[in-house]
């Protein structure tokens, strides 16, 4: 996913658009499959589902979202940086079976009719823009009345030594070999030092922006060891 935003762009661009290879090792971990996977169990899906993933990167997080979603959906991978979509469009060569598709565009200015989707998902995403207010009225717009906004943010304040020792039982076991362990702590050590150069998310702040946007509702919770923050919004009150 690129960063738009002119005073963080060098290393962002490095990242994500120069270092997208090395993004797609990253992002293609075990944990990192499990987050994502969690960002449909915030409100698990009753039936199909149309599903637009914002910065989608290399397709990691939409390809499980495909594999994890009941059969008839489908996941529209959308990014800003064309090497990231280029790059998921070789996974998709591989996986044609998985029913997603991939385009560049701004999340900013969604390319879609109102109420287009019945979920809207990020990974890692929203802390990255310059304006994310902006995104999450887009995404307010597409969504359907009983949709649904699932996004995955680093937290402000954690301490990686104490997410090690205080990770839920799932990513216990996912890191439970030596390697799996040193995969697993240089990938969250490397997230955390990228996600210090950024604006990180805490619970206030994630529901001032949904509150912003003209969502009903907004709900975070801790994942990751306290790392990083779950949240799901909806426009719609359904309770």
């Amino acid at each position: 996913m690129a960063i738009p935003h002119p005073s963080r762009d060098t290393f962002g661009r490095f990242i994500f658009e120069v270092g997208a290879r090395a993004y797609d090792v990253l992002t293609a971990q075990p944990h990192w499959r499990r987050q994502i996977a969690r960002l449909l169990e915030l409100r698990p899906p009753t039936g199909p589902e149309r599903v637009l993933d914002l910065g989608t990167g290399p397709g990691i997080s939409a390809f499980v979202l495909a594999e994890h979603l009941p059969p008839g959906s489908r996941v529209t991978g959308l990014d800003l940086s064309p090497q990231m979509i280029a790059r998921a469009h070789q996974h998709h060569r591989r996986l044609s079976h998985l029913p997603v598709d991939f385009l560049v565009a701004d999340a900013s200015a969604l390319p879609f009719p109102d109420a287009s989707f019945d979920r809207v998902t990020g990974h890692s995403f929203l802390y990255l823009l310059p304006d994310p207010k902006a995104v999450l009225l887009e995404v307010a717009r597409v969504l359907t009345p009983s949709g649904v906004a699932t996004f995955m943010e680093p937290a402000e304040t954690a301490s990686l030594a104490s997410a090690m020792a205080s990770l839920e039982a799932p990513l216990r076991e996912l890191a439970a070999t030596p390697s799996a362990t040193v995969r697993f702590a240089t990938s969250m050590l490397l997230w955390r030092l990228f996600s210090s150069t950024q604006t990180r998310m805490t619970p206030e702040r994630l529901a001032d922006l949904f509150g912003a946007a003209g969502f009903s509702t907004a709900h975070t919770q801790p994942t990751l060891g306290k790392l990083g923050l779950h949240v799901i919004g909806q426009v719609a009150d359904c309770a």
